[in-house]
């Protein structure tokens, strides 16, 4: 979602804590918003954070505001494990953070991130392009945004479809035109591309590619430019 401070997504766990990303000019953001009434320590609080598991990564919380029924923290991250962050949320990693026990009496708190997978690479390619509103696209002269954006649409549709079993000329017809001719044109190479993938090259999460396919043909552009 679009505000005065970029984009942004949140996602919530059972326990109705949640995770905010933000993302403003290329810089990535993270709170999290802890669902309770007890009063949060003055001062940062310290924690580690995993990925399904793995080694945690040393972090600090940074309250911002407390409401009534919760307290929110800005996820104090050098540039580098935000990177690593961005990285594997994408991936759809579940995402653990863990508490001292004098700090909280349940000590860790955990996020499912599937489904966050698709919202986030949504994010990241708004921030680059400035909207993913069509229009607003054609009316700032970024048809090859535009391009780009619809472009990894189809070819996240295209591995889908192909994971499923569709043959090419299933998937042909089962892609809709986009009513757009630069687009439409190029439709039959783009699920192609796709299908010239080695079956064994093909991501089990077509989704969390989007961002990457989509980069590469920004990049591709920008090659030929210079």
């Amino acid at each position: 979602m679009p505000s005065v401070d970029g984009y942004w997504i949140k996602t919530s766990n059972n326990e109705n804590h949640q995770i905010i990303v933000i993302r403003n000019q290329g810089q990535s953001h993270f709170m999290l918003v802890l669902a309770t009434e007890s009063l949060p320590p003055d001062s940062s609080i310290p924690i580690e954070i995993s990925f399904d598991g793995s080694k945690p990564n040393e972090s600090y919380l940074k309250l911002l505001e407390k409401r009534n029924d919760q307290s929110i923290f800005h996820i104090e991250l050098n540039d580098k494990q935000k990177d690593y962050y961005i990285s594997r949320m994408i991936a759809g990693l579940k995402m653990t953070f863990i508490f001292d026990k004098n700090v909280r009496g349940k000590n860790r708190i955990s996020f499912s991130l599937k489904g966050f997978t698709a919202s986030l690479n949504d994010l990241l390619i708004a921030d680059d392009i400035g909207s993913l509103d069509q229009g607003w696209l054609l009316k700032n002269h970024k048809d090859h945004e535009l391009f780009c954006y619809m472009m990894s649409n189809i070819s996240i549709k295209a591995m889908q479809n192909r994971i499923k079993g569709y043959s090419y000329s299933r998937s042909l017809h089962d892609i809709e035109k986009s009513g757009h001719s630069i687009i439409d044109n190029n439709l039959a190479n783009i699920i192609q591309q796709v299908y010239n993938i080695p079956k064994k090259q093909l991501p089990t999460e077509p989704k969390a590619e989007k961002y990457t396919i989509f980069r590469n043909c920004i990049k591709q552009k920008q090659q030929q430019i210079h």
